[in-house]
């Protein structure tokens, strides 16, 4: 499920825990793991958790080339 939010004029996407998983063609495991990490830009708003697709993406291309354990 995909949820947005408005700021400064700019659509932002939100992508869910599920999201995350297809994307990165993850288990839903692995996702939940990545994104309590302190190291990866997640919001968690009361139990369930997002990022948006800006900083997913500025993520990944900060870890290209490197791997990262959870």
């Amino acid at each position: 499920m995909k949820e947005g939010f408005e700021s400064d004029n700019e659509y932002t996407e939100l992508l869910t825990v599920k999201d995350l998983s297809r994307r990165l063609k993850i288990g839903r495991d692995t996702a939940y793991a990545l994104m309590r990490s302190k190291a990866f830009p997640s919001i968690c708003i009361g139990k369930r958790y997002f990022v948006t697709e800006q900083a997913l993406g500025r993520w990944l291309k900060d870890y290209e080339h490197k791997q990262f354990a959870i």
